[in-house]
């Protein structure tokens, strides 16, 4: 039996397209250029990223640190999984704020994890992709104002 299937070749191509993009991104003097979604974001230049092409779903990783050096993370990935789902089965207490922004669908959730601890978790969704804010502590407020300030769409 082959290596990859149809389904783990088309999802390595995206991984590897994406993967590509993010690499040819831009270093500036403001931070990293990310150009994936329909707007171009720049991220912290403290941001890292970080690509699991074994995952069972595809997403690319920025580890970030803010001023206070509290651990965020940008999550750029396919939008092919009802998140809200998965957060209801992993935590408790969810509570999920949709709205629309511009041309992106924006899901707030709050949530605990198993171990009770609080998750703050913000997702801007276009059909195709999805760009995810998650930290586990309370991250600065500047960060997702600086993600709604540049998307233009």
């Amino acid at each position: 039996m082959s290596r990859y299937t149809k389904d783990g070749s088309v999802k390595f191509l995206s991984v590897l397209i994406l993967f590509i993009t993010f690499q040819v991104s831009a270093f500036n003097k403001d931070g990293v250029v990310v150009h994936i979604l329909p707007d171009k974001l720049v991220l912290s230049s403290s941001c890292v990223a970080r690509a699991d092409i074994q995952s069972k779903e595809f997403s690319l990783l920025y580890a970030c640190k803010d001023s206070r050096n509290t651990m965020y993370f940008y999550n750029f990935r396919l939008n092919d999984v009802d998140l809200v789902a998965e957060f209801k089965k992993d935590s408790t207490d969810v509570e999920v704020n949709k709205s629309q922004f511009k041309s992106y669908t924006l899901y707030e959730l709050s949530a605990k994890n198993a171990d009770n601890k609080p998750i703050k978790f913000v997702s801007y969704c276009t059909k195709e992709l999805c760009l995810d804010l998650v930290s586990d502590d309370d991250y600065e407020k500047s960060i997702q104002d600086s993600i709604t300030s540049q998307l233009r769409g």
